[in-house]
């Protein structure tokens, strides 16, 4: 609820590990909201949310840390943080100090800033700054790993304010992290990101759930042109590579 206004509504859902599932729709359909109730930020007023079983809200704060690791939308960081302080924030304390560096070494390389180590956050890019909070997140699924969890790696518009190298990266970490088992889900508005991420896909509108199923079933023009309310092709020019592009109206 936002005051008096429901903002989900229905959502019904059961996500799997080792599935990258996408969430997509027009703003405003509660993509984010979404994700904020499974990773725990959110208690929704009405239904119950399930982690492997367990009630999500009956879990403390440093197990659910443990269970999943959470990319916001918009990660703030204090500006005198090095990249290196930084990515270790997301890191137990239970684990040792020699893991903990193995895994900031790990986490800056798969994101391409083990360069950067010992820069400060404020000094980078929009681009760099977000690579560097997903580095935080990685580290903090591995560290999850370590003490026998790590199942879940939730992230909101990881590609955001990357060029195409980059969003090709976070593709690519995605489907490493889920062929280990982890289940990822994905919020994302590029409907030509979505295509080259994930298995499955979950499209709202309004706070509900339109369609939920395979990605091949579902970003289809004929499925997506009524939520999006825009002509959209689908183009296939290599096989297993799917472009969804909107026509705009020629002014």
């Amino acid at each position: 609820m936002r005051g008096r206004r429901p903002i989900l509504k229905g959502i019904s859902l059961r996500l799997q590990p080792g599935r990258i599932t996408a969430v997509i729709g027009p703003n405003g359909a509660g993509k984010s909201t979404v994700l904020a109730c499974l990773s725990g930020a959110l208690i929704p007023g009405r239904g119950t949310l399930r982690l492997a079983g367990e009630c999500l809200h009956q879990l403390s704060a440093a197990e659910l840390g443990r269970r999943r690791a959470v990319l916001e939308q918009s990660p703030i960081a204090p500006a005198g943080f090095t990249l290196k302080a930084l990515v270790a924030l997301g890191i137990p304390r239970q684990v040792p100090p020699r893991q903990t560096q193995a895994l900031v070494d790990r986490a800056l390389k798969a994101v391409g800033l083990s360069e950067h180590t010992h820069q400060t956050i404020d000094t980078l890019s929009g681009g760099g700054q977000q690579r560097a909070h997903l580095a935080r997140v990685l580290a903090q699924l591995w560290a999850g790993q370590a003490l026998g969890g790590g199942h879940w790696l939730l992230l909101d518009e990881p590609t955001a304010h990357l060029d195409l190298a980059h969003q090709a990266a976070v593709i690519r970490i995605a489907h490493q992290v889920a062929a280990e088992g982890v289940g990822v889900v994905v919020v994302v508005h590029d409907l030509t990101v979505a295509a080259a991420l994930a298995s499955h896909v979950v499209l709202m509108q309004g706070g509900c759930v339109v369609a939920w199923g395979p990605a091949d079933q579902l970003l289809q023009p004929t499925v997506l042109e009524p939520v999006y309310g825009l002509p959209l092709l689908r183009n296939e020019p290599i096989a297993g590579r799917t472009a969804i592009i909107p026509l705009f109206p020629v002014l």
